[in-house]
């Protein structure tokens, strides 16, 4: 009997997670979020937006599976990297909308909705109209992409987007290279300069 329950139990465990479906996403609506772990502090860098007259995509569900068939919907795009490797609290709030929160790192393909996919969120702690991804860690020096969006078609609307990491956040799409990768750059052109001085003195000689 033993050995039967431990078979049962590894059986279920191995068996894959339920797949979302509009009806799941829609059978959660208003249920609220607890927070899953301790608040990030560090640098916080906000923006304000609006998906209003924004492109057209069928966003992907939270999990970054494919695709939710309540669009399409539209859509607003961030770019931001972090200086170093770091864990980042992302959080949105919609103006009277039911919006949806995303993070990709670059380049983001609104056609390919699961390539690059890192993390999602549809309603925060706030309940519909909010969107948090509590806890989402990210490397320093890469581009990502913060997409604002809605849940069905028809959402759409003014926002306020933030973004914490315990690493410092930029807004952009440049990506400046810190300190350590600009000593490797001077470092390996002095050595490529070395070999280039002492590669001539051996032919003058």
């Amino acid at each position: 009997m033993k050995r039967l329950v431990i078979l049962f139990c590894f059986l279920c465990s191995a068996l894959p997670a339920a797949a979302m479906t509009d009806a799941s996403e829609l059978a959660a609506k208003g249920t609220v979020e607890s927070p899953s772990g301790p608040e990030i502090s560090g640098d916080t860098q906000g923006y304000s937006g609006t998906t209003v007259g924004g492109s057209s995509w069928d966003r992907p569900f939270a999990d970054g599976t494919c695709c939710s068939g309540l669009g399409p919907v539209v859509y607003q795009t961030q770019a931001f990297w972090v200086s170093d490797n770091a864990t980042c609290a992302i959080s949105s709030t919609q103006d009277g909308w039911d919006g949806y929160l995303f993070v990709y790192a670059d380049p983001f393909d609104p056609s390919n909705q699961t390539v690059n996919f890192i993390a999602g969120d549809d309603d925060g702690l706030g309940g519909i109209g909010t969107s948090d991804i509590e806890s989402v860690n990210l490397t320093g020096g890469v581009l990502y992409q913060l997409v604002t969006t809605g849940f069905a078609a028809g959402d759409e609307g003014t926002f306020t987007n933030s973004i914490t990491c315990d690493s410092t956040v930029h807004l952009g799409a440049t990506v400046i290279p810190t300190l350590s990768e600009w000593a490797m750059w001077i470092l390996m052109a002095g050595m490529v300069a070395s070999a280039g001085y002492f590669g001539r003195r051996r032919l003058q000689l």
